[in-house]
């Protein structure tokens, strides 16, 4: 037969001594016995002050009952705790000495106690003691649960103590800057900081824990994660799931200030939950104080609160620093939203022109998540950029021609950014523009006309980097670009420490591959047949219909269009007469007339860079014609 002491706040602090018939056994934290006595000791080993040091003696019978009486008050002392029955503790009953505790049965030492003593047959009947006695403490929370709480305003504190009032001053002025609001490098850093300058600021009290959580419900339960795990924390530390579930967690309210304090609510945590030492716990939400300001959110988009606990506390110094928790809590939100803030800033400014920051930043930034939108997209690429990189013969010439490279693209950025445009995202050689989005002001409703006078910007500030090469036998534009418009699925990606701005979707993809295209027919810029149809009747451009094209890896054909540029900026420089002889050779190429398609073709310019290209199609139909039903579609290769 066992005789097992256990600690209700943590099972697996317990004391276990066998009993033999007719031996004392002495219970207590420091039990005292004579020489030569013939008794058991069974020592408490945690703390708990409703133990004595000498507190009962227990004696088993025959029948294999046990027999347990307190022994008399030492000198000075006062008579040891009672024995009550091992329920919640408002239900407790007391006992009177001697009692006889049958096999299988408990008693708990003191009313408010959490120690407990389990008479047993045998050890493993310890765990569905345990069991049991967990699975009353549920039930007693689930009461709670359903019960209303009142709401206090913390906020209207009439008065604070003299001594309360000062310390918290001298802690505002001399210790928080120090070790909170300077020298943080992170989130977790701020967190702790925070936690142990709440942990030391905090008097008259002892055991203070001080921890921020970030709480979500899933699959019906509130779960939470402790932010700044604090290795010097209690062994059974753990926050209270039952306070934490009174959190609205459906529109969570930065003013939603919890308060458990032991004289109110001594029926709602019981041992196992926090303690009965416990006098206040507060759970407060990291907000601003401003009225529009939200809960902050971790990476995860959970809102995180404060949580604090204290033991043996005075209500006095719970009101009076619940305020100052509070201000705690709000200095820290204010630290993660201005280093939030400026880290949007600074990944915005990769993206969005000054101007458009300045807008986004008054505005909701959600905004910026993901969506179908109306755009027009721009590919700008290096032309021969990596070749060159490739015929460089010393380390200094590979980084000038990388330096030549970068200006070239914070050109192109700087007249995306001219005309309210987006950079999306950068290649080594290259960027991607976008127009229409985020989706306010007049630009996103005349998009495909501002992407197009970006390329003809860019085009015109690198005329003087169009260069001859004898290979194409003809001037070459520094960068090809591809337009390409529609419905677009755009927004922010990745986590939120390192998000970007990304674009998906065929209308995208089309815009990737004309600029590829372009290569093909050796011509600065291409454009969609949508770009051209919403752009065609604003005066001052001329365009060109070069083809109906089928880009590698798309199951469709799109006619596309040249964007036409004088010679002097790459472009071909042709003639609105030359434009109209073209696609009137083109008619003839679609019908199959591959004759009157080239002797057109050969009455325009030797270097017409189109119209070498469209020949050799014609010349290649004209030996090997396509199949029957052909559309005058022409499969292009270039990814």
């Amino acid at each position: 037969m066992y005789l097992v002491a256990v600690n209700l706040e943590n099972s697996r602090e317990m004391a276990v001594a066998q009993a033999v018939v007719n031996r004392p056994l002495r219970i207590g934290r420091k039990p005292e016995t004579l020489p030569e006595e013939p008794v058991e000791i069974l020592r408490i080993t945690w703390d708990d002050r409703l133990v004595s040091r000498n507190h009962c003696e227990a004696v088993r019978d025959e029948d294999d009952g046990l027999t347990i009486r307190r022994l008399p008050a030492l000198t000075g002392r006062s008579v040891p705790n009672a024995l009550h029955t091992n329920v919640a503790p408002p239900d407790r009953q007391a006992l009177a000495d001697p009692i006889t505790l049958p096999l299988g049965e408990s008693v708990v030492i003191g009313a408010r106690g959490t120690t407990a003593l389990y008479w047993l047959k045998s050890l493993a009947d310890l765990d569905l003691a345990m069991e049991r006695h967990h699975e009353e403490r549920e039930k007693e929370k689930a009461t709670f649960e359903d019960a209303p709480m009142a709401r206090q305003d913390y906020d209207e504190v009439e008065q604070l103590d003299e001594y309360s009032l000062r310390l918290q001053l001298k802690l505002l002025q001399r210790e928080l800057p120090q070790q909170v609001l300077s020298g943080w490098t992170d989130e977790v850093d701020l967190f702790t900081r925070a936690a142990v300058f709440l942990e030391n600021a905090l008097p008259g009290q002892k055991g203070v824990t001080a921890v921020f959580i970030a709480v979500e419900k899933k699959e019906g339960q509130v779960q939470f994660e402790v932010l700044n795990p604090d290795p010097l924390a209690r062994a059974d530390f753990r926050p209270s799931r039952t306070l934490i579930s009174r959190v609205n967690l459906v529109q969570p309210n930065p003013a939603d200030i919890r308060i458990w304090a032991s004289k109110d609510n001594n029926r709602v945590f019981a041992a196992d939950s926090l303690g009965a030492r416990i006098d206040w716990v507060a759970i407060i939400p990291v907000a601003r104080l401003d009225e529009s300001a939200a809960i902050y959110r971790d990476a995860m988009r959970r809102p995180v609160y404060l949580y604090v606990e204290t033991r043996q506390a005075s209500e006095t110094a719970a009101a009076a620093f619940v305020p100052f928790l509070r201000l705690i809590s709000s200095l820290v939100a204010s630290l993660l939203s201005a280093r939030a803030d400026q880290k949007m800033q600074d990944q915005m400014a990769a993206y969005f022109s000054p101007g458009l920051r300045k807008v986004l930043r008054i505005r909701d930034q959600s905004e910026l998540e993901p969506a179908m939108v109306d755009c027009t997209v721009m590919f700008a690429d290096r032309r021969g950029h990596s070749r060159l990189l490739e015929l460089a013969h010393s380390d200094e010439e590979i980084l000038d021609r990388l330096e030549e490279n970068q200006k070239i693209v914070g050109l192109i950025t700087e007249e995306v950014f001219q005309s309210s445009g987006v950079v999306t995202d950068f290649a080594g050689d290259g960027a991607l523009g976008l127009w229409g989005w985020p989706v306010f002001g007049e630009q996103s409703r005349e998009h495909a006309a501002a992407a197009v006078e970006a390329a003809e910007a860019i085009m015109r500030r690198l005329a003087d980097r169009v260069i001859y090469e004898e290979e194409q036998d003809r001037h070459m534009a520094a960068v090809r670009i591809g337009i390409s418009t529609g419905r677009i699925a755009v927004g922010k990606t990745g986590p939120t420490q390192q998000w970007h701005i990304s674009v998906f979707g065929s209308v995208a993809n089309l815009g990737a591959r004309l600029e590829r295209i372009a290569k093909e027919f050796r011509i600065p810029v291409l454009i969609s047949d949508e770009t051209y149809r919403r752009i065609k009747d604003i005066p001052g451009r001329s365009f060109r219909r070069l083809c109906l094209i089928r880009p590698a890896g798309f199951a469709e054909s799109y006619p596309i269009h040249e964007l036409v540029l004088p010679r002097e900026m790459g472009g071909s420089g042709v003639t609105d007469e030359d434009a109209r002889r073209y696609e009137r050779a083109l008619d003839r190429f679609n019908h199959e007339g591959w004759e009157d398609a080239i002797d057109l073709l050969d009455t325009l310019a030797k270097d017409d860079p189109a119209a070498i290209w469209l020949r050799g199609k014609a010349l290649a139909f004209r030996k090997n014609p396509p199949p029957p039903g052909w559309a005058g579609e022409i499969q292009s290769l270039s990814k």
